[in-house]
């Protein structure tokens, strides 16, 4: 806490960074994704995206399979690799399939909007596959081009199992169930929740055009210094450094994530 352009009033930073928002979404992704493979074991996983979370995704597997996968269609992304998950670019990968060094018996797409065509996934034959739905409210250009259905259709005589990883906020509006879709929304309504309490001046969320820094300027560094940093900014005249973070925590828990399994839908 700092004071401000007057002795009156306070510059406050929140204990909760950008980066602990984005963890606990992912956290939730996960144990929704946990919840549905209990019980199963896997030799082999593959999972699709790095961004934003399947680098923790790749952690938490390591319990369920003896070998683990991550590829990515942007090399760069290697580097946020901090587990024994092995990195593949796409190309690496589909030279491994051409000398049949791969057999994933899990398969996991992160890659949501634009990402994995059908017809690459079902080329694969796994045990287990979960699909991430991008899709967070009903908006007619994200479902003209989301086509999470066709990519469980292309894998129904393929997989054992298939389940739909779907993940909103209860009550509030996120466009799609992307990671740093909900990050942002969360803070930014938190803001606004933090703004309405007595004394604050106002609150700024403390967001960037992060997937600029990191997909035009390939700075995967430079990306995680800029997540590091305070949640959000508020002036005020008196200490709500406390509201703050309940109102922060209130918005991350109203992020739910879960499994459809398709053959029940």
């Amino acid at each position: 806490m700092k004071q401000g352009i007057t002795e009156k009033v306070l510059t406050i930073e929140t204990k909760t960074k950008v980066i602990d928002v984005i963890q606990s979404i992912a956290e939730k992704k996960f144990n929704a994704i946990k919840r549905f493979l209990e019980g199963e074991e896997f030799k082999e996983a593959i999972i699709f995206g790095v961004y934003l979370w399947g680098n923790l995704v790749a952690q938490k597997l390591s319990g369920y399979a003896e070998n683990i996968y991550l590829v990515d269609i942007h090399e760069f992304m290697k580097e946020f690799i901090n587990t024994n998950a092995k990195f593949l670019s796409l190309n690496d990968l589909k030279l491994k399939m051409m000398k049949n060094e791969v057999n994933p018996d899990l398969l996991i797409d992160l890659t949501g909007l634009g990402g994995v065509e059908p017809e690459f996934l079902a080329k694969f034959s796994p045990k287990v596959a979960i699909i991430e739905d991008p899709k967070g409210v009903f908006d007619t250009e994200i479902y003209e081009l989301d086509n999470t259905d066709e990519r469980a259709f292309y894998l129904l005589n393929k997989a054992e199992k298939i389940g739909l990883l779907r993940t909103y906020r209860k009550a509030k509006v996120s466009k799609t169930s992307g990671t740093m879709t909900l990050t942002i929304d969360t803070i930014v309504d938190s803001s606004k929740d933090i703004m309405a309490l007595d004394g604050v001046l106002y609150a700024i969320p403390n967001l960037r055009y992060y997937e600029g820094i990191l997909f035009h300027n390939k700075d995967v560094y430079k990306f995680l210094d800029e997540v590091s940093k305070p949640a959000i900014t508020i002036s005020s005249i008196t200490d709500v450094s406390e509201k703050a973070e309940k109102i922060l925590n209130k918005n991350i828990d109203l992020i739910h994530s879960f499994v459809d399994d398709v053959y029940k839908i």
